[in-house]
């Protein structure tokens, strides 16, 4: 249900954004770290370089990808599909239930008029319990890409 909560928020309309995106200072330290280390797996995540996100995997979020050569694939297949990030929407963070929250809301080059969130849920160490991409403003179940079997379907 939190997971849904999240896919469908959408933020302010595209023409009101500005180069410089706010975003609410986190309130706590987990929700701080969770700011810095939810933007360095993405820039590794964004440059192909999955060792160090898929090291940060849960075993659980681990066996959902199968393997480091799935998720690579995976990856790989939405680089070619929708291009480099090309707008940063917004960013926020938060906690609920024990679990911090990194969302990153962006648009890609290949598909300017979709806004991608893309989701990092951290668990108490630190390690990434939750990995997700998702059409915001959509809960279609095809356009949720936590699997490998949704690669066409997110950045």
């Amino acid at each position: 249900m939190l997971l849904a909560a999240l896919l469908v928020w959408a933020p302010p309309p595209v023409l009101a954004r500005t180069a410089t995106v706010p975003i609410p200072a986190p309130s706590t330290p987990a929700e701080r770290e969770a700011l810095t280390r939810g933007r360095a797996l993405i820039a590794d995540f964004y440059a192909l370089r999955l060792e160090r996100l898929w090291g940060a995997f849960t075993t659980e979020t681990k066996a959902q990808w199968g393997s480091l050569e799935a998720f690579q694939a995976f990856r790989e297949a939405g680089a070619r599909t929708y291009g480099a990030e090309r707008q940063l929407m917004a960013e926020r963070t938060f906690t609920d239930a024990g679990v911090t929250y990194y969302v990153r809301s962006a648009t890609f080059e290949h598909d300017p008029r979709t806004v991608w969130a893309l989701v990092f849920g951290f668990d108490a160490v630190g390690r990434v319990g939750l990995f997700g991409i998702a059409a915001q403003g959509e809960q279609v179940p095809g356009r949720i890409a936590f699997s490998p079997g949704n690669v066409k379907d997110a950045p």
